[in-house]
């Protein structure tokens, strides 16, 4: 395995980082306050964030996993913007990259254009009240009806909802067969019988706006279709590699808050002396940036391995659980060191926490991610 970045590689990530600094940090306060900010939007789509990894044919950067990977990374890192981490990844991650592997040529012409300038925002809608974890639960219904397929069913904890244009949908077209009944279809907003709910309220990450989605006789185009009938849950499985990719951000805002604590660390004194000294600080420093450096190792493989087209299943779900519980160890302990500042919404180190928190939960818990492994390793 070679990690090594090419010298493109290399360029592309300082650009990002400067980009990231100059335009992304100085207003992280401000848009959790506002909410989603339209203008970063636009200047992300100009600097050809939003279309990344689609296909150059199709507007997009072409760029391959590992290059994504350093992308999202330096974003993270130069950032320091969760919230809008989350946007991002929903939009471009599991948002188009479903339509560049498994559409129709004729549906990416339609969707992926606008979807790499940003014009459209993509969401990828899966979790229902009753079905997050075993997403082969789900109530959602599609019905055929001639060459139209009828929705019927809810949504809830879709980020992107309330902005979104477009929805990566799952429903099922025959709920006894569970899986096999899983559906996949690409359905617009303005298409009638498709309701948005007022954007949930989460304790922190207001500028990742999230809500819940209502079908009420959506009449979706059979050419909406994504895949074939019944095979949404191979298809998530297969897509499942750019996923877990869109965690990357998380390792460059690990990376932000170790250099703030090293920083502070040195600057903040107590009984004399900067808390640095102590050793309990050294301590947490350095689980901070073990934690930081083994879950590079595990994005980096899982996009090593998705460029060879190699199986991830296994090390999806292992890099899932890792990162998203090591971000989570190394956001309390960044907290711990900043004290009471730590609390304080004019840092980002408590919003990092809530944000780490929630990528524990969202895109299968760590206690399905637990499970999935198990059976993956024997097979029962």
């Amino acid at each position: 395995m070679d990690f090594s970045f090419t010298e493109e590689q290399t360029m592309f990530k300082d650009s990002i980082l400067k980009f990231a600094e100059k335009e992304i940090r100085p207003g992280i306060t401000a848009r959790e306050e506002e909410g989603f900010s339209y203008d970063i939007w636009k200047k992300m789509g100009e600097m050809g964030l939003l279309g990344l990894s689609i296909p150059e044919e199709y507007g997009g950067g072409g760029a391959d996993a590992m290059t994504t990977v350093v992308g999202l990374e330096a974003f993270g890192h130069g950032g320091w913007d969760g919230s809008l981490c989350v946007v991002w990844g929903s939009h471009l991650l599991i948002g188009a990259m479903p339509i560049v592997e498994l559409g129709t040529e004729e549906q990416k012409k339609t969707y992926l254009p606008k979807m790499a300038t940003g014009e459209k925002i993509g969401a990828f809608a899966l979790t229902e009240p009753e079905a997050g974890s075993d997403a082969t639960g789900l109530k959602t219904t599609a019905t055929k009806d001639g060459d139209s397929y009828i929705l019927n069913g809810s949504k809830t904890f879709i980020s992107n909802a309330p902005i979104a244009d477009l929805f990566i949908v799952f429903a099922s077209t025959d709920l006894e067969k569970r899986a096999g009944g899983l559906t996949i279809f690409i359905v617009e907003k303005d298409t009638p019988g498709l309701t948005v709910g007022k954007p949930l309220e989460k304790y922190e990450g207001k500028s990742t706006p999230t809500g819940e989605i209502f079908f009420d006789d959506c009449k979706v185009p059979a050419e909406n279709m994504l895949g074939g009938e019944g095979e949404g849950f191979q298809a998530m499985l297969y897509t499942l590699g750019w996923e877990r990719i869109a965690f990357a951000p998380t390792i460059g805002l690990m990376e932000a808050d170790l250099d703030a604590c090293i920083e502070y660390s040195k600057e903040r004194k107590q009984f004399g002396k900067p808390i640095g000294k102590f050793q309990l600080v050294q301590a947490m420093l350095a689980e901070m940036k073990m934690d930081l450096e083994a879950s590079r190792y595990l994005t980096y493989l899982v996009a090593w391995k998705k460029d060879r087209g190699e199986f991830i299943g296994l090390d999806a779900a292992i890099a899932k659980t890792f990162i998203s519980e090591a971000a989570e160890r190394s956001s309390r302990k960044a907290v711990q060191i900043f004290g009471g500042y730590g609390c304080m919404k004019e840092y980002p180190i408590g919003r990092n926490f809530w944000f780490s928190k929630m990528a524990t939960i969202g895109g299968g818990t760590s206690q399905i991610q637990r499970l999935v492994i198990g059976r993956l390793l024997t097979g029962l």
